[in-house]
């Protein structure tokens, strides 16, 4: 049955989209803008404060479609002796040194289909132009995430059912890792018929996720990283497995207290640990915040939003040309397949 947007819900619809016209200095957002560099700016705070992730890592605005990554690092030691008499002071280069894994950044469609039903029920709501901003933005940054740590190659028409986790729209960090850097992937032993395990418990090597983490620290983390902000980035279930037992088990009042303490302050093995949505089962990466970046391509945000009658809806169509970056690999550590034992 055909839907109609009521005449209330249509005049604020129109507000809204004037706000947006008028802060991209157009006429309408029925043809196809460049959202302008200060609306990309408030959109990109707006992101991080629906994903509280993204306020950890860069978000880098960059001109070129490729080059060189920009992230201001010192990707080894720099001190060092040197004899003029013979040859010039060498300094080390500010930035990353691998010229073989350059950014590249391609479009990402991020469209957002709003349904005449929903608008005209939320036509009720005092900040309805307010609860649609952050609808779309929710919706974005969550995409983000979400290709950042499930993308695995692009393709040329994504399909969302088949990939429900955007596998097809990008390559994102951990596919970065796995293929650039497969020296920092660790994907456990092989068991059999090409099936790899990281086996945790008393009969495995590692007996603990914590001892598994410290293992990566010290045989995979170059070592002038390894005091530099690193965290241990993982699922839900990574740190239900270490902390269920102590949330679990009865305690007295003083234990709880006790208990809750200590998972406020999750750890596994010396390093912080945090949970991010999105984040793959049975999966730990060893970085720092500042070691993962979005880069995206100044001009290339483009956005239009249109009535679609013959579907009842009208649609916020955006795109940006964007890269999922690991800045430094030997700054990390992907662990895959993990196991632990009952």
């Amino acid at each position: 049955m055909s839907v109609v947007l009521q005449p209330q819900a249509r005049q604020l619809f129109n507000s809204y989209k004037a706000d947006i016209a008028r802060a991209n200095g157009v006429e309408s957002t029925r043809e196809t803008f460049a959202v302008q560099p200060a609306p990309t700016q408030k959109i990109i705070q707006a992101y991080q404060q629906n994903a509280d992730f993204l306020k950890l890592i860069n978000i880098f605005p960059i001109d070129n479609a490729k080059g060189e990554k920009i992230a201001l690092s010192i990707g080894s030691t720099i001190a060092g002796n040197t004899n003029t008499n013979v040859q010039a002071r060498q300094p080390t280069p500010v930035g990353a040194l691998d010229l073989l894994d350059e950014y590249d950044c391609t479009q990402t469609n991020y469209d957002v289909a709003m349904k005449w039903v929903l608008l005209n029920a939320w036509r009720h709501f005092p900040d309805f132009k307010k609860k649609l901003q952050e609808m779309v933005i929710r919706a974005v940054a969550l995409d983000k995430l979400c290709i950042g740590f499930n993308g695995v190659y692009r393709a040329p028409t994504s399909d969302r059912v088949a990939n429900p986790l955007l596998q097809d729209v990008k390559k994102g960090w951990l596919q970065k890792i796995r293929e650039k850097a497969p020296e920092q992937h660790y994907k456990g032993e092989d068991v059999g018929g090409g099936v790899f395990k990281t086996q945790i418990g008393a009969a495995h090597e590692f007996k603990t996720i914590d001892g598994l983490v410290e293992f990566g620290i010290e045989e995979y983390i170059a070592e002038q990283h390894r005091e530099s902000g690193l965290v241990v980035i993982c699922g839900r279930g990574i740190l239900s497995d270490k902390y269920l037992p102590l949330l679990n088990a009865i305690q007295d009042p003083t234990e709880q207290i006790a208990a809750r303490i200590i998972y406020a302050n999750k750890q596994l093995g010396t390093l912080p640990a945090m949970y991010v949505p999105r984040f793959p089962a049975k999966t730990i990466l060893i970085t720092s915040f500042d070691n993962l970046s979005i880069y995206l391509q100044n001009g290339t945000f483009n956005r239009s939003i249109v009535d679609e009658p013959q579907w009842d809806r009208a649609v916020d169509y955006q795109s940006v040309n964007e890269d999922f970056v690991v800045e430094d690999y030997t700054k990390c550590l992907l662990i895959e397949n993990i196991e632990v034992d009952a």
